[in-house]
């Protein structure tokens, strides 16, 4: 079965397993989010493509499912507290965003469940 996802990130094309797109869809963003664009529309794309990585991972079936949600919901909470901030002032948010979207990855290392 062939099932297409689309997000701002990448488009995923799902043939079985979801873990090598999951994987590539978070380092997608995280190159994103190095970029020196620091606008609040930038930023907001980021952290939709955030959301529909989260929404992939229930089909994917991580060991550590439960850890790689929260480093997301962690990354996207970062990603807001920087609206308030002047364009200039957002890369420490950015910083952390990405630090936690790196978790994420690490704690995706642990496999799938058999």
């Amino acid at each position: 079965m062939r099932v297409r996802v689309s997000h701002p990130a990448r488009r995923i094309y799902r043939e079985g397993s979801l873990a090598q797109p999951f994987a590539e869809g978070i380092r997608s963003i995280v190159r994103g989010l190095q970029e020196e664009d620091r606008s609040h529309n930038h930023l907001n794309r980021a952290a939709f493509a955030i959301d529909q990585m989260g929404r992939l991972l229930h089909g994917v079936g991580y060991v550590r499912d439960r850890e790689i949600a929260d480093c997301l919901t962690a990354a996207v909470g970062e990603l807001a507290g920087s609206h308030e901030l002047p364009e200039e002032n957002r890369r420490a948010r950015v910083t952390e965003a990405i630090r936690h979207l790196d978790a994420a990855l690490a704690h995706a290392g642990d496999g799938v469940t058999p």
